[in-house]
C-alpha cells in the first residue's frame, strides 16, 4: 500500500513539474526517504550491475550470434562465484564462463538480494 501510495504521490510530482503554469509556491517539495525507499528495486539493480560488469569482459565472435548457453552459478556473499557450469553452445559457454571469472562482480546489496543470486542461471544470447 505504501508503494501505490508513493508512486501516486510521485505521479503527481512529476505531472505538476511538467504542467505549463506556473507555481505561487517558491519552496521545493521535500520527499523524506520513507516515501521514496519503497520504489528502489534492489534486485534489479544488482542484476544491471552484475550484466554490466560481465558485458564489460566478454567478448562476442560472429560465430555466437544466434547460439545460447545458460550458465548456472553459484556465489558467495561477498559475491565471488564458487561455480559455474555451462549448458549450449561450447564455445559460446567457454567464452561466458570466462567472463564470468574475470569480471569484478559485486557484492549483493543486503540478505534479501544474495538470497536471489546465490544460486542462479545466466542465459547468454547473442544476437
Amino acid at each position: 500500500m505504501k508503494k501505490l501510495a508513493s508512486v501516486c504521490l510521485l505521479s503527481m510530482l512529476f505531472a505538476s513539474a511538467c504542467s505549463p503554469h506556473k507555481s505561487t509556491n517558491n519552496k521545493p517539495i521535500e520527499l523524506r526517504p520513507a516515501e521514496v525507499a519503497p520504489l528502489v528495486d534492489k534486485p534489479l539493480m544488482y542484476a544491471r550491475e552484475v550484466r554490466a560488469a560481465i558485458q564489460w569482459k566478454l567478448f562476442i565472435k560472429d560465430d555466437y550470434r544466434g547460439k545460447t548457453c545458460d550458465v548456472n552459478i553459484k556465489m558467495s556473499k561477498d559475491g565471488k562465484v564458487y561455480d559455474l557450469q555451462g549448458n549450449g553452445y561450447p564455445p559460446l559457454c567457454e567464452a561466458a564462463i570466462k567472463a564470468i571469472n574475470n569480471a569484478d562482480l559485486p557484492a549483493p546489496y543486503d540478505d534479501e538480494t544474495y538470497q536471489q543470486f546465490k544460486q542462479t542461471v545466466l542465459s547468454f544470447q547473442p544476437v
